[in-house]
C-alpha cells in the first residue's frame, strides 16, 4: 500500500504521464475521500477546473491534490487533537465516549453527510479545507 505523500509527490512529477498522474490523484482520493471517492472526485474536479483531455492544463491535478492534502493535514491535526484529548479522558477514568460521537467514529447511517455518499454530484462548494 502506498501512502498518501508518496502519490502527492507522483502528481506533482511532470516526468511522468499524464495517465499516471491522474491515477496517482485518484489514489490520493482513495487514502483520503471526505465525502466518500465520487464525491470527493466530483468536487476536486470542479474547484481544480480538470479538464477531459488532461493535456489541455496538466497543472490541474496539482491544484486538486494541494486542495486535497490542504485539507488532508487540517483533518490528521484535528484527529491528533482527539486522540490526545481521550488520552487525557482516559486517564481520568472516563473510558466511553460522550456523545455526540466525532464523525469519523460515526456509522454512514448516523452522519448527517449521508446524502453525500449517495449522490456523488451533492457536495459543499466550499474548499475541502473549509
Amino acid at each position: 500500500m502506498t501512502s498518501f505523500l508518496t502519490r502527492r509527490a507522483h502528481v506533482h512529477d511532470a516526468h511522468l504521464s499524464l495517465r499516471r498522474r491522474h491515477s496517482a490523484l485518484r489514489t490520493c482520493i482513495t487514502l483520503f475521500a471526505p465525502y466518500g471517492f465520487r464525491a470527493t472526485y466530483h468536487h476536486l474536479t470542479l474547484s481544480a477546473a480538470i479538464p477531459r483531455r488532461l493535456e489541455g492544463d496538466p497543472d490541474a491535478l496539482v491544484r486538486a491534490v494541494e486542495e486535497l492534502h490542504e485539507a488532508r493535514v487540517l483533518w490528521l491535526a484535528r484527529a491528533e487533537e482527539y486522540a490526545a484529548h481521550r488520552r487525557a479522558e482516559k486517564r481520568a477514568g472516563r473510558r466511553s465516549v460522550p456523545p455526540p460521537r466525532p464523525w469519523w467514529l460515526r456509522r454512514t447511517w448516523e452522519s448527517p453527510e449521508r446524502v453525500w455518499h449517495l449522490d456523488p454530484l451533492r457536495h459543499p462548494s466550499l474548499r475541502l479545507s473549509e
